[in-house]
């Protein structure tokens, strides 16, 4: 009899430690859900996006690899400005990856852990250093520049956004210096 009753006793203990480890994972979600959806409450929203590289279609001589001017269109429009549908709490880089995609624009992006955000590498073959030493792409949202990267940047609608290829920092922001 010592036997069944300790069959049972450890079956019992069995089920209440998994039965506590389901409403542990059960509280974890309901807790967690929430918080990784801050901001996104999904209502349909439409921003504007333009994606512009001018300061490489004005100088193409900015370029190192003259094998990118096919890249540059001569106007500096990669892409007009358009009007994209998309949720409230949707990012910066939301968008622009999905219109990238839908409209067959090569984009590259990395995760930096430094800043806890993703770092658009390149559009349209066009990447850091291909314009210069302080070349690169950023973005702007209603004509500011905000201060998180564009993966933190959560949309509520009516906003902006223009992504411009620069090939240096804007005059008396480094002091004096130039990239020439």
């Amino acid at each position: 009899m010592d036997k069944d009753f300790e069959k049972k006793v450890k079956g019992k203990k069995r089920r209440n430690i998994a039965l506590t480890a389901v409403i542990l994972a059960a509280a974890a979600v309901c807790i967690l859900v929430p918080l990784l959806q801050k901001g996104r409450d999904g209502r349909p929203v439409e921003v504007s996006l333009e994606i512009r590289c001018d300061e490489l279609s004005e100088d193409m001589s900015k370029l190192k690899d003259k094998n990118l001017t096919e890249y540059v269109p001569e106007d500096g429009t990669i892409l007009k400005k358009e009007t994209v549908q998309t949720t409230s709490g949707s990012t910066v880089l939301d968008v622009l990856d999905e219109v990238c995609r839908e409209k067959n624009i090569q984009i590259e992006y990395s995760y930096t852990p430094g800043y806890d955000s993703y770092y658009v590498e390149g559009i349209n073959y066009l990447y850091e250093f291909d314009g210069g030493r302080l070349s690169g792409w950023s973005y702007t949202v209603d004509g500011e520049s905000p201060r998180v990267g564009c993966s933190k940047y959560q949309l509520k609608g009516g906003e902006e956004i223009v992504w411009n290829y620069t090939c240096g920092l804007p005059k008396g922001a480094d002091g004096g210096k130039s990239d020439e």
